[in-house]
């Protein structure tokens, strides 16, 4: 992506999967932003590992899940929190420590929170998991796995009304992306600010300029948030929504 706001988008394979198992700290400058991607079947031979870094909370969350495909991708998006937030913290993946606010957004408490700041968001969808990093800008990303929604212009229904008038100009092939992209931009940002859907997704729209998108709507200071949308895999829309003044 081009932009001034420096993002850098990793992807874990087979190759790569090495960057969670190394003891060395990961460098993370401010006003960068890093997402690391990964398939869940990526990790279906290690599972394992990732189950043995969980806490005893998230192993009972783990078991709620009927379906044993949820149980793997759950393992896999917080085993993959856990990893990477212990390299960036220098500790391990067992000592990192968060809570969650009152609409559910988590944030490094304990003993780590008291080095250099840390701010991060999960997403996963379907066989894709992604986690976001800063140090200095709060942050939210989504991935959305694409696929055909009978409901879909319902869903619009839902959406601010500029928003609703482009999608529906489009053709009918086109609409399916269309409604994704902007479905992630709006998650992406209701997870950066915290407020998760107890903010109306009518409430406020976004509007392209120089690759990015600002938020316009209740509440918002033209210029305060960036987002970005991004394709992590063929098949997925994905969207990083950025702050772009000091938390």
């Amino acid at each position: 992506m081009q932009h001034t706001q420096q993002v850098r988008i990793t992807h874990l394979s087979e190759r790569t999967k090495s960057a969670l198992e190394e003891s060395s700290s990961l460098i993370l400058a401010k006003g960068e932003v890093h997402i690391w991607l990964t398939s869940v079947q990526a990790w279906e031979h290690r599972m394992q590992e990732l189950e043995d870094d969980l806490s005893a909370e998230e192993l009972d969350k783990r078991a709620r899940f009927h379906f044993h495909a949820d149980r793997e991708r759950y393992v896999v998006a917080h085993g993959l929190l856990r990893r990477m937030t212990g390299r960036y913290q220098g500790i391990s993946p067992r000592a990192v420590q968060w809570e969650c606010n009152s609409n559910g957004k988590p944030f490094l408490c304990g003993p780590s929170s008291d080095s250099e700041a840390l701010f991060f968001n999960l997403s996963h969808s379907h066989e894709l998991v992604a986690v976001a990093f800063s140090r200095d800008r709060l942050l939210g990303v989504d991935v959305e796995h694409l696929r055909h929604i009978p409901e879909m212009e319902q869903l619009m229904s839902y959406f601010h009304p500029v928003e609703r008038e482009q999608i529906l100009r489009l053709s009918s092939e086109e609409r399916q992306q269309a409604f994704f992209d902007c479905w992630t931009r709006k998650e992406a940002f209701v997870k950066a600010t915290g407020e998760g859907l107890s903010r109306p997704l009518d409430s406020f729209f976004m509007e392209k300029q120089d690759g990015s998108f600002t938020v316009n709507g209740d509440g918002v200071r033209s210029g305060e948030w960036k987002v970005y949308g991004f394709t992590p895999v063929r098949g997925y829309a994905g969207a990083v929504a950025i702050g772009t003044g000091r938390p």
